[in-house]
């Protein structure tokens, strides 16, 4: 199985590049990123242009640094054992592509990984653990920590015994031919002694079966009006400016110039001033981790180190730094890594029972799905 894959890794390279035709017979290897391991360091080690890591701007290259330790690196070579071209994922939805242009040049691109997705439908009998029944049943791992996290505090995995029952509809998402990234559960139920306990996906969020949202919500606050959302959180862009993929960690809030800008909640005034293509920026630091920044701005309303309160006004919309219009880049870091605002913070009125009714109506095909389960 593997050596299909490879095959066809081979092929997709061999379609992709006019001269590629030479990787036919040419062995393609399969290498863990090394922890510590650097971008400028792989480049040395296997005699490519270091010049490809040096020509990056700024930006590019806090990119890179994305690596994660043990990534699954692809690496095709030719007959002489050089590299002919390499694959690196950077996150779940970009890659590192290094590769030989026609003029027979390297080149180094950063792009959008092409995963493969599969909707699939699975009743799971526990036989063990919890997580162990499930990778026993669908080899995915990455499924079993999603169905773990979304199940925390509702289902006492350690009383689970045979006989019990998990129930799931998912998106499978493929890289290379390996489970690859964060699984997306559109639904699913865990049965214990004949009782189940439901979730459902719901725009981001996952609710139970009376469309109560089941995660901790904290109160963070959309930190202005806005008038459209221009850009959301993902792993790759296509950067309107810079004309190449970047990741937006944060959401793009749309409206007019001076638009009131307000702290997401307390916490203490990191940074303040220009931030490259951000244009004027603010960072927040707030408790548990957390931290917050707010881009593009055209004036100031705090200074650095002051506290400010949740709703506290602290600046106002922009267009500065690399902008095509007035709006706020926010963002949100968990100790030390970008979340998705969208998944923290509160929107008013989310308890509203038209809201309830309207995902009710959206979860309950889902719900007789699972309960069709065999």
């Amino acid at each position: 199985m593997l050596n299909f894959f490879r095959f066809i890794f081979i092929l997709l390279l061999a379609i992709s590049f006019l001269n590629s035709f030479e990787l036919k017979n040419n062995p393609v290897d399969e290498v863990k990123w090394e922890r510590g391991e650097t971008l400028l360091g792989f480049l040395e080690q296997n005699g490519l242009p270091l010049n490809l890591y040096y020509d990056l701007d700024g930006e590019d290259k806090k990119v890179i640094m994305q690596i994660r330790e043990g990534a699954t690196c692809y690496i095709a070579r030719d007959c002489c054992g050089n590299i002919y071209q390499a694959v690196i994922p950077l996150n779940e939805e970009l890659e590192i592509h290094i590769s030989k242009n026609i003029s027979g040049k390297y080149q180094l691109d950063i792009i959008p990984i092409k995963y493969t997705t599969k909707r699939i439908k699975k009743l799971i009998n526990i036989d063990s653990t919890f997580s162990n029944s499930i990778v026993k049943a669908t080899s995915n791992y990455p499924l079993a920590l999603k169905l773990q996290r979304i199940f925390k505090g509702a289902v006492n995995f350690k009383t689970l015994k045979k006989g019990d029952k998990v129930g799931v509809v998912y998106i499978d998402k493929s890289w290379m031919g390996k489970k690859f990234g964060t699984q997306k559960v559109l639904g699913a139920f865990v049965e214990h002694r004949g009782k189940r306990v439901y979730r459902f996906y719901y725009k981001g969020r996952y609710y139970d079966e009376k469309a109560t949202i089941i995660e901790k919500t904290s109160t963070f606050i959309v930190p202005c009006r806005y008038r459209r959302i221009s850009d959301r959180f993902t792993r790759k862009r296509w950067h309107p400016i810079l004309k190449r993929y970047r990741p937006h960690h944060g959401i793009d809030y749309a409206n007019r110039r001076g638009t009131p800008i307000k702290a997401t909640y307390d916490g203490v005034v990191t940074y303040r001033g220009w931030r490259g293509g951000y244009g004027k920026f603010i960072k927040i630091k707030h408790p548990n981790g957390y931290e917050s920044v707010y881009g593009h701005l055209s004036r100031y309303r705090v200074k650095k180190g002051q506290r400010v309160k949740r709703g506290q006004v602290i600046g106002y919309m922009g267009s500065t730094g690399l902008s095509t219009g007035p709006h706020l880049h926010f963002g949100i870091k968990r100790n030390g890594r970008w979340i998705n605002p969208a998944n923290k913070i509160v929107i008013v009125k989310t308890n509203s029972k038209k809201l309830r009714r309207h995902i009710l109506a959206t979860i309950a095909p889902m719900k007789k799905e699972l309960k069709k389960l065999k």
